[in-house]
């Protein structure tokens, strides 16, 4: 996923779960993925979104480029990493 699609991914996620997703929630990850890296393990940005149910967010950029790698814990984490895998695909 491109890294400018990040906010609009976070807060379409927020609306399935009753998180208030809001421009705090922006300005807190504006230079947030400057240090990640996909490609180590604690390389990963972790992003809490309080809903129902709760899911933890992981964000992580792969090296070199402005691909951003995104991973869900939580109850509904399956169902979003499927949706997620989908567009992927469809983004090639």
């Amino acid at each position: 996923m491109a890294e400018d699609h990040v906010a609009q991914l976070l807060r379409q996620i927020s609306t399935y779960i009753g998180y208030p997703y809001d421009d705090l929630d922006e300005a807190a990850l504006t230079g947030a993925l400057d240090g990640t890296n996909d490609e180590v393990a604690n390389g990963w940005l972790e992003y809490p979104l309080a809903g129902t149910p709760p899911l933890v967010i992981q964000l992580a950029q792969s090296p070199g480029s402005a691909v951003v790698s995104v991973r869900v814990d939580g109850t509904l984490a399956t169902r979003l990493e499927t949706l997620l895998d989908l567009l992927s695909r469809l983004a090639k």
